[in-house]
């Protein structure tokens, strides 16, 4: 019962809702919820799911750097990079079906606020400026951004 909730998708403001119930409990009616990790709002706003996927991402981001300082290899790139694509980017590419889609337009990859997080990291990782062309990084790190992995997969399916 906890865990049901009415997410009326698309609704119009005053749209008259019917009341449902379990075990004779009328249900909370609410404006988003989240299944197996992934967000889900009334206004199918994928820029939130995005958000909500970014806080496993930045802890997996987390985690790789303090391994990496732990065993005192932060100081080499290709082995961080390594570590990334073995821990962080699993993590990022969770529930990727649902906020990726709309990042795959040419002008519009860069805004995913995963795509920024997994910029600044690399650029970071790297020593390089925050303002160098993202594009040159990935190619440098042999990466892809991020809503890539998700098509690619899709496509080999």
């Amino acid at each position: 019962m906890q865990k049901s909730y009415i997410v009326n998708f698309y609704a119009y403001q005053n749209s008259a809702v019917p009341v449902f119930r379990l075990y004779n409990q009328k249900l909370e009616e609410r404006d988003h919820f989240t299944y197996l990790g992934m967000l889900f709002d009334k206004n199918i706003n994928l820029h939130h799911a995005a958000s909500h996927a970014l806080r496993p991402f930045n802890a997996a981001l987390r985690r790789v750097k303090e391994f990496g300082t732990e065993k005192r290899i932060s100081d080499r790139p290709y082995a961080m990079l390594w570590l990334f694509k073995t821990y962080a980017l699993s993590a990022g590419m969770y529930a990727s079906q649902i906020w990726s889609t709309q990042f795959l337009k040419h002008d519009n990859g860069f805004s995913n606020p995963l795509q920024v997080a997994h910029m600044a990291f690399l650029k970071r990782i790297l020593g390089m400026k925050s303002t160098s062309a993202n594009w040159c990084v990935l190619r440098e790190c042999t990466q892809e951004p991020l809503q890539f992995y998700w098509f690619r997969s899709a496509v080999k399916f």
